[in-house]
């Protein structure tokens, strides 16, 4: 492990217009909450990638940026190292942000009121590419069976009509965390064969998995399940550099590369800022050791965490973590509202996190709370809860 990475050091990060910080202190009107809702991480960025942002800042000038041949060959042989999966260049496409392409592939590749099926609960960003395009979200609740969330495949069979055209997935899983095995993909693949689906598969959480799990990418299918593939991924969350601004889809098919090649360009997005192709570069190239160090980090985390909840707050029922550095926590057996925890939360315990229904109907029961920060962000976080846990059992 390099010296220069100090996961351990806490970063104030207020007065920095910060999404996870300074935005949900104004949703709050408080300077004084611990926030674990926002799903990126209090860590310094790796040094290779903060490096060559410098040298850009350095040389002065700041003109349109446009891709090299680096940025494909970073995402190829991360691909290549990290999944054992050969990708090429030709299918590569820049994008800004998944919210975005998720969006943009509704848009280009169905019609209006045709229906798009989704897992719920569901990423909200996924959910609403789909309803704010006006298509219908074809909801396939995941159901729970031997403690862990999973698809309802005979279910799946039931929602397919004459006017589903797209399913979207989340691989691995937000907010439950859950990492589909070849098997379940494999089964999703064939359903969109049979039935002659698009499948747009999020990865962005891809490189986040728990010891002991392995992460498939959907890249991996058959031959004909590649055909009517899109798969969106993305460096911003594997090395904390979601500020950039920088995802990239990869489309086997060249016919559905191309529709969705001329949308992007259609809006004026198929540059990216200054600072993305460094940060595909220097993260997929360079950052090896950062990364390793961030992934046990984020398994220590979880371990203490766990040990912590069990000790202190039996009642809450944390999910297995499989991938991401999120955890999906149930409340139900306090017997409370959503309201009445969220008040709890804000009011007593001066935490913050996501509640269930920001997910969906189907996430009311539950809250999703961000590992990823420093040891003592988390400690002083549940030592606030525990000394406020009295007031919730009331």
């Amino acid at each position: 492990m390099q010296e220069s990475i100090k996961l351990d050091q806490v970063i104030d990060r207020r007065n920095t217009n910060c999404a996870k910080w300074d935005t949900m202190d104004q949703v709050y009107h408080s300077q004084d909450l611990i926030h674990l809702g926002v799903a990126d991480m209090d860590f310094k960025a790796p040094q290779s990638i903060s490096d060559a942002f410098q040298s850009c800042v350095d040389h002065g000038i700041y003109g349109y940026t446009d891709i090299n041949e680096g940025f494909y060959e970073a995402i190829i042989r991360w691909f290549r190292d990290k999944n054992h999966t050969d990708v090429k260049k030709e299918e590569i496409l820049f994008c800004p942000r998944i919210s975005i392409s998720v969006s943009l592939a509704v848009e280009t590749y169905t019609n209006p009121g045709e229906e798009v099926i989704i897992h719920t609960p569901s990423y909200d960003a996924l959910y609403e590419g789909i309803v704010k395009n006006h298509r219908v979200a074809v909801e396939s609740p995941l159901i729970i069976r031997d403690g862990k969330y999973t698809i309802d495949f005979d279910e799946l069979e039931t929602l397919v009509s004459e006017k589903t055209k797209m399913y979207i997935l989340c691989s691995p899983f937000n907010p439950v965390s859950r990492v589909w095995d070849r098997e379940e993909l494999e089964k999703i693949g064939a359903f969109c064969v049979k039935h002659k689906l698009l499948l747009y598969v999020d990865e962005i959480h891809g490189d986040f998995t728990a010891p002991g799990i392995q992460f498939t990418t959907a890249l991996q299918l058959a031959d004909e399940v590649r055909d009517r593939l899109i798969v969106a991924s993305s460096p911003t969350k594997t090395f904390n550099v979601p500020g950039v601004i920088v995802s990239y889809l990869i489309i086997p098919n060249g016919k559905y590369k191309k529709m969705l090649e001329e949308d992007i360009h259609r809006l004026g997005m198929n540059n990216p800022n200054i600072f993305a192709v460094a940060a595909v570069e220097q993260g997929y190239r360079n950052s090896d050791d950062w990364y390793d160090a961030v992934l046990t980090y984020i398994d220590e985390n979880d371990a203490f965490t766990r040990e912590y909840f069990g000790k202190h707050f039996p009642e809450f029922q944390i999910f297995p973590r499989e991938g991401t550095y999120l955890l999906w926590i149930s409340y139900e057996a306090l017997g409370c509202s959503e309201d009445e925890l969220k008040e709890w939360f804000i009011r007593e315990a001066g935490v913050e996190v996501y509640m269930g229904t920001k997910f969906g109907e189907k996430g009311l029961g539950y809250f999703r709370l961000n590992l990823g920060t420093t040891r003592k962000m988390l400690s002083d976080a549940f030592e606030r809860m525990r000394k406020a846990y009295p007031l919730l059992k009331k």
